[in-house]
Order: structure tokens, then C-alpha cells, then sequence
């Protein structure tokens, strides 16, 4: 069966609906990932109750840059770039059997070492548990469960991922204290859940279990009026602020939803992200039964595009070499167009340009200064404009500060068992803060040159 279209209204519905989702998959991220914001330069030594303490992150942030490291076997950290003259914030994470620990108002001098900068990091508490099927008591492998304080505060909390056996445990950054205890994404078949656990520091809280309800299961196919499956189209099922499931179509347009799907009836969204129609419908679901044949059929949306002239150029360094990936901008009093150069350094700017005499093509490229064209640029719908070609300049090596210190930590601290999943976690966690550190670097850099 096909759904029939309504009101435009349920694309504010689908919005926050997929916010919900973006807000839960982001959740441990913005609990274990630091705010650091450029490369530094530090280094120290991190101590546990039996010594030194490998894989503990340190980061500096600071008005004037930013950086981290992470401690090696023998507990030393070393940040070499980043830090400028200025004041920063130093911080530890993930320190396993610990809270993370900060040390603010730290003086930096470019080229010289700001030593005795040392944390005493106090013991966390820990929650441990196991995760089974409600129904038949079955242990549930690879679930992150995530605790986070239940007054709201984001600034303590971790997670942990469930074994073969269905356990987990989680002690790190945990004070005493009250918290939530939840999924922070149903496995396939079944229903998030929350519970509460009451944390002392230094002491294990253990039998935090969780029965997973069963989840019922929607599943069909998006596709156009002439039957063609469509990619990548949103499908949400929610009944109300209590249920609420979601699914991404795949390459033949095929979706389904099962997790979070409890008994009841469902409104389900189907959005094309402006390319296509936007669908609604009604569906009764069953929790622990799947309801299948649920078809949409979504229009194209046709949408001419906006006359522009076109921009081309290329962009080199002082000796004529081309320059990769170089981002370049044309901004004038009737549009703006971007475009981004290949291997041979050329780019090509072609929408959003309207007619006009004033456009200024500027281009940036990590490890450059900041380029313009010599003149302001014409432009004129339909045409193109040819050998808008800009020089870079390279950027000198940066000179910076350097901190030293030593972590150590009270005695007693609480181990995690750790599983593939847990590690897979922590180096996304790590990539993507390197990612977070180039992309602020880059900024940073851009900030400095146009001052």
C-alpha cells in the first residue's frame, strides 16, 4: 500500500524527530571528547596507584591555541605546537579508575617551558551490570550503555560496552553522585532503556541491569512514482514522545525500523531532503512482530537552478607549482560562489553567480597565507571568466611554548574490562579529535593571517 501526501507541517515533526536520534548518537561523544581546539606542545608524566598511567588524554585550550597528547607507557605526554604566548586550561580524560581533572590560568611564553604543572587525580566511582532480553533472559552483546549525572550536568559521565556474557562496567569519571544509566542506541530488536544508579567514589555500585523490551519491526520500500527505489531517503516511525524508531533506505530504497517500536500506533515520515515530496502515513505496530509491505511512493521535486556566470582560474604557490584543494570564494553585491581546486591547482566556480563588476575571488589553503585576485572580478550570466589566477604564499614554521607536568592519582583505583567494541569507540573518539584539532588549526591560521 502508498501513503498519501499532507501537510508540510510534518517536516518540522521530522525534523525533531531526527534531531532526537542525532542528539542520542552524539551524547557519549560530547561526554568523552575534550574541547580541544588546536595541536600543542606538553609534557609530563601521568601516575596511577601503581605508577604511571598509559592512555590518559591531556589537553590545553587557551584564547591563543589549543593541542593534546596522550601518555605513553611510562605515563609521559609531550604537546610541541599550538601553544602560543597566552593562558590556557589543562585537562585530563579518560583516565580509567578516575575523575577527569583540570587546572585553569596556565601562563604559556612562545619558546619557553612552563614546567610543574602537575594533576592529583581523585577516584571514580563505578557502575557495573548486565543486559539481557526481557523475554528470555538472553545476555545482549556489543551495547553501549552510557551514565551521566541525573541533575543534567554534562560534566561527568562515561560508557561502557557489554560483553558475550551480556556485562558491563563503567569507571571512569564517575563522582559521587545520582545517575542515569541508559542505551545510548538500542541493539536490532529492541527498546531503549533507563535506569538509576547512586555512585560513591572509590566504590564499584554493581547489579545495574537492564531487560530490553522487544521492539516491533516496520520495513518496506521508498520509491518514485515509476517504481525506481530511492537511496539514502529518512524513514521515521513515532507514536509519541514515548516510542520513536528510525531507518536510512538503502541503495534499492528498501528500509526498516527495528528498534524502539513498542506496541501502539505509528505516524511514519518518509523525507527526500528537498529532492523529493514529503509523505506521511499511519501504521499499527505489534512490539516483537514486524509489520512489512509499508511502501511510500515520494514525487521529484523539480527545481531549475539559478542562472550564474562562471569563474576559472587556478591557484600556485611562488614557484608556480599548483596548490590542491585550495578553497576559493567569489563574493560580490549580487552572489557569492565557491569552488575547490583539483590536482593541477584549477578551479572552476559556477553557480551563484549573478550579473555584476564588484566579485572578489579570494582562496585559502592549509600551510598558506590568505590570497586574493589583484582586481575586483566581472561577472556576467552565461559566460565564463577565464585566468583568474592567484599566488599563494607558503606560511614560515610557527615557534610555540612548551608545558611540562606529572598526573598522579589516588590509590585504589577501579579497572574496566575492555571489549573490541570499547576500543573501537575510543580511537573513533581520538580520530575525532585529531579531525576537531587540523579543522581549528586551520581556522586559527585563517584568523591570524586577515589580522
Amino acid at each position: 500500500m502508498f501513503f498519501r501526501r499532507k501537510s508540510k507541517l510534518f517536516k518540522r515533526w521530522l525534523l525533531a524527530d531526527v534531531l532526537m536520534f542525532a542528539i542520542a548518537l552524539s551524547f557519549a561523544a560530547q561526554i568523552c571528547i575534550f574541547n580541544a581546539t588546536t595541536k600543542q606542545n606538553v609534557v609530563g608524566i601521568v601516575y596511577g596507584a601503581n605508577g604511571p598511567v598509559a592512555g590518559v588524554y591531556v589537553s590545553a585550550r587557551g584564547d591563543n591555541g589549543s593541542g593534546f597528547a596522550i601518555t605513553d607507557s611510562s605515563g609521559h605526554y609531550t604537546m610541541t605546537t599550538g601553544l602560543k604566548t597566552g593562558t590556557y586550561n589543562l585537562t585530563t580524560t579518560s583516565a580509567t579508575g578516575y575523575i577527569d581533572s583540570e587546572i585553569d590560568s596556565v601562563s604559556v611564553t612562545t619558546g619557553q617551558t612552563t614546567s610543574g604543572v602537575d594533576f592529583d587525580l581523585q577516584l571514580s566511582g563505578a557502575i557495573s551490570g548486565i543486559v539481557t532480553d526481557a523475554v528470555n533472559s538472553s545476555a545482549l552483546n556489543g551495547t553501549v550503555i552510557f551514565a551521566n549525572l541525573s541533575n543534567g550536568t554534562g560534566t561527568f559521565g562515561f560508557f561502557g560496552t557489554t560483553g558475550s556474557d551480556g556485562k558491563y562496567d563503567i569507571a571512569t569519571n564517575l563522582p559521587t553522585g545520582m545517575y542515569n544509566v541508559s542505551l545510548i542506541i538500542a541493539p536490532d530488536g529492541y527498546i531503549r532503556q533507563m535506569t538509576t544508579a547512586n555512585v560513591v567514589a572509590g566504590v564499584e555500585t554493581k547489579n545495574v541491569n537492564l531487560a530490553l523490551a522487544r521492539s516491533g519491526i516496520l520495513s518496506g520500500k521508498v520509491a518514485a512514482p515509476n517504481g525506481t527505489g530511492l537511496f539514502g531517503i529518512a524513514v521515521i516511525a513515532s507514536s509519541d514522545t514515548t516510542y520513536v524508531g528510525y531507518a536510512t533506505t538503502d541503495s534499492s530504497g528498501n528500509y526498516r525500523i527495528a528498534t524502539g517500536l513498542g506496541t501502539g500506533n505509528y505516524n511514519l515520515y518518509a523525507s527526500g531532503d528537498g529532492n523529493f515530496t514529503f509523505y506521511t502515513g499511519t501504521v499499527a505496530v505489534t512490539a516483537g512482530q514486524q509489520t512489512s509491505g509499508i511502501n511510500m511512493e515520494l514525487t521529484p521535486v523539480t527545481t531549475p537552478p539559478m542562472p550564474s556566470g562562471t569563474i576559472t582560474g587556478r591557484i600556485t604557490d611562488q614557484s608556480s607549482n599548483p596548490i590542491r584543494f585550495a578553497s576559493v570564494t567569489a563574493s560580490g553585491s549580487n552572489g557569492t560562489g565557491s569552488g575547490e581546486t583539483d590536482s593541477n591547482g584549477y578551479f572552476n566556480i559556477s553557480s551563484g553567480l549573478k550579473n555584476g563588476n564588484d566579485y572578489n575571488v579570494t582562496a585559502t589553503a592549509s600551510g598558506y597565507y590568505d590570497a586574493s585576485y589583484a582586481t575586483l572580478v566581472s561577472v556576467t550570466v552565461g559566460q565564463t571568466t577565464p585566468n583568474i589566477n592567484i599566488h599563494m604564499t607558503a606560511q614560515p614554521a610557527q615557534n610555540f611554548g612548551t608545558i611540562t607536568g606529572t598526573v598522579t592519582g589516588a590509590p585504589g583505583a577501579i579497572p574496566e574490562f575492555q571489549y573490541p567494541l570499547m576500543a573501537m569507540l575510543s580511537l573513533t573518539l581520538v580520530a575525532a579529535v585529531a579531525g576537531k584539532l587540523m579543522l581549528k588549526t586551520k581556522r586559527s591560521k585563517n584568523a591570524d593571517n586577515a589580522s
